[in-house]
């Protein structure tokens, strides 16, 4: 989450490391399958822990402090719920109990002798399959992102759900963000929440589902993605798809759900290793929270993609190490983001499962112990195994990975490329109660499948991840802000301006003198850290508006799109902001979408900005002939902006797009009848 200059943000100290989704409390929000029960029926919970002395676990239902279920859980005696099936009212809700809130539904654990354990949700069907693994403590938090699978196919029971649930009373919750064609569900109504944002209130263990139903409009296929979840409390999320279909025009499906973590625990640096999957099946996503994120795969300096806060991007299977499972993938962003992955259990497209991932660090837990009864969901045997990431200093006989038939030999570590500190390992057909075990830090996932079923789990990371807390002096706006670390014991210091190391910036304070997001990393111990990022503004009003066409040489009849964004970088807020876009003769408007306010060509009514606010216009146009005489013309467009605020202009606009025209070079070819006629301009 971005913050002003001016605000002192305070983050955890890195004094200690945890061990991620285990914890003593963990919640479970409900969530929404679409169909009739055509995603999950059988459902189980599995709890498991490494303590070797048994403790009890409270399982609280909803708001209800009458006890749900208590049991007695070892490292040796882990235990399952077995839930009731299909849409049960708790874990999976109904059409009439979506979009409201619900005092009955949803889960919560606890061990009242603060003992640490996971919770493992699985889910399955006749033909799908899914894993969900609570985050515990590390759960709860105040803003998130809405993650998933896009959903793609054609199959009547995809949707895409957000199921969320309160710790504290008073909580309001908004979700924002998202496309504003998106509908969801309101009881029995499909479509009944329209709105641009939506808000509820929730007291402590009440929870609210929000469902995309796919069919209903296009943009609930992934519009949805990168929204925000913005609450005054903390609250848990739970989001995915109950099914997902990830091939256009095709009805193969699959539960893909997971539990993330909020904005403030997330990283820049992650390792994903691949399942048993195809090129269609097995790729990262990556969720941007701040503008101009660039995402670099396997070590390359130049990104393969950049995102805006709330964009999404697809990472090909192609940078895998290699087509198998096992294979990895580097994947570094400039800023943080979140970093979901499509896996798969098998071959078959419809064997699918969603991993939300964990950013690697030197302070990752050295065990994951264990993860119980690895070849069951709900009730039916799988067939898979786990993947490990490990430190390149830890030798290999050091890590110990063992199953319910005992030591398991361990297989060649593969190298990850671009990164000096990781390598990974994949060991399938494994069975029963899994541990794994080294001298230095690991992170563990698991894959499973059984004819159509696929299902995905991660347990590591999240808590070990070290925060460095920053502070401001001098005004808070710029010019004469200074950024400063808290507690400055750290043994090196860089400051980052958007991503990129300012030359010579290495101390334990950094005067900005541009707009922009910086974070400091720092090193002690051997390990480096990075800040959370704060966001530098002017404290005069400064707007930049941009524009840029995909491609500047054209045939006539060819379609040119714009892409026109403005952005707010001063420290107040912009009011009455209206952007004009006048085409020149030669250039027609074909079409346009906006992602805030309205639009009346040639005027974009933005309305008011926030500082850090990027808005964006896209015009789909076609150039053409105006004149018979003319072979070639230049077309020049401009925009320009007004607003209640004068416009500082401290950074530089980039206003202007020429698109060149040849009308020599003819562009439609229509054969008729073995005739072939060439269309061409004179």
């Amino acid at each position: 989450m971005k913050q002003k200059v001016g605000l002192v943000i305070l983050f955890i100290m890195m004094s200690a490391a945890g061990f991620s989704q285990l914890s003593d409390l963990h919640y479970l929000p409900p969530l929404k399958q679409g169909g009739s029960n055509q995603a999950v029926v059988q459902q189980y919970i599995y709890l498991s822990t490494p303590e070797t002395t048994s403790f009890t676990v409270n399982v609280y239902q909803g708001t209800s402090n009458t006890l749900f279920s208590t049991l007695t859980i070892s490292n040796t005696a882990p235990q399952e719920i077995i839930l009731g099936n299909s849409n049960n009212e708790i874990t999976m809700v109904t059409d009439n109990n979506t979009g409201i809130v619900l005092t009955t539904a949803g889960l919560r654990f606890e061990a009242p002798g603060g003992e640490k354990f996971y919770v493992n949700y699985r889910g399955r069907s006749g033909a799908q399959a899914t894993s969900l693994t609570s985050k515990g403590r590390q759960a709860m938090g105040t803003h998130f992102k809405w993650g998933g699978i896009p959903n793609r196919g054609t199959h009547s029971s995809l949707t895409n759900v957000l199921g969320i649930m309160a710790t504290e009373d008073g909580t309001t919750v908004t979700l924002s963000g998202y496309n504003p064609n998106c509908e969801f569900r309101l009881a029995n109504d499909v479509d009944g929440i329209t709105a641009d944002s939506y808000t509820i209130n929730l007291e402590a263990n009440e929870s609210f589902v929000f469902e995309a139903y796919t069919a209903e409009t296009t943009a609930n296929i992934d519009g949805w993605i990168g929204a925000d979840v913005i609450s005054n409390n903390p609250i848990v999320i739970s989001n995915g798809g109950l099914n997902v279909s990830i091939k256009t025009g095709v009805a193969n499906r699959d539960a893909a759900i997971d539990q993330p973590v909020p904005q403030e625990k997330i990283g820049k640096e992650y390792v994903f290793i691949r399942g048993n999957g195809t090129t269609e099946t097995e790729f990262p996503i990556i969720i941007g929270t701040q503008n101009n994120t660039n995402i670099f795969v396997n070590g390359n300096t130049t990104p393969v993609a950049t995102i805006n806060n709330g964009d999404y991007f697809e990472v090909p299977s192609s940078y895998y190490s290699s087509a198998a499972a096992g294979a990895n993938m580097y994947v570094t962003t400039s800023k943080d983001a979140y970093a979901y992955q499509c896996l798969a259990g098998a071959s078959a497209i419809h064997t699918i499962g969603l991993n939300f991932i964990a950013p690697v660090n030197c302070l990752l837990p050295d065990k994951v112990d264990n993860i119980s009864h690895i070849e069951d969901a709900g009730g039916i045997t799988m067939t898979g195994g786990v993947t490990i990431i490990a430190s390149t200093s830890t030798p290999n006989e050091n890590i110990t990975v063992t199953d319910d038939s005992g030591n398991v030999t361990l297989t060649t570590p593969t190298t990850v490329a671009g990164s000096t500190e990781w390598k990974t390992f994949y060991i399938s057909n494994l069975t029963g109660n899994v541990s794994v075990e080294s001298t230095g830090p690991i992170a563990v996932g698991f894959i499973g499948f059984n004819g159509a079923r696929g299902i995905a789990g991660y347990f590591s990371g999240f808590d070990t991840v070290p925060e460095v807390d920053l502070e401001v002096n001098g005004g808070g706006c710029l010019p004469g802000a200074l950024i400063s670390v808290v507690d400055a014991n750290f043994d090196s210091y860089q400051w980052y301006q958007n991503g990129t190391e300012v030359s010579g910036a290495i101390f334990s304070s950094y005067n900005p003198t541009e707009a922009g997001d910086y974070f400091v990393r720092v090193t002690k111990g051997g390990c480096t850290y990075d800040s959370q990022p704060i966001a530098a503004y002017y404290c005069l009003d400064d707007i930049v508006i941009k524009k840029v066409a995909d491609q500047n040489n054209v045939k006539d009849g060819d379609t040119v799109t714009f892409t026109i964004t403005i952005e707010s970088l001063g420290d107040d807020p912009i009011t009455n902001l209206t952007l004009t876009d006048v085409l020149p003769d030669g250039i027609t408007l074909l079409s346009s979408s906006i992602s805030k306010g309205s639009f009346t060509y040639p005027d974009w009514s933005v309305g008011s900005m926030n500082s850090g606010d990027l808005e964006t216009l896209i015009l789909v146009t076609r150039v053409f002939l105006p004149d018979a005489n003319t072979s070639t013309a230049t077309y020049t467009n401009n925009i320009s902006n007004s607003q209640d605020q004068t416009d500082s202009n401290i950074t530089a606009d980039d206003p202007s797009e020429t698109i060149v025209v040849d009308f020599n070079t003819p562009k439609n070819v229509i054969t008729n009848r073995g005739i072939t006629y060439r269309i061409k301009r004179f």
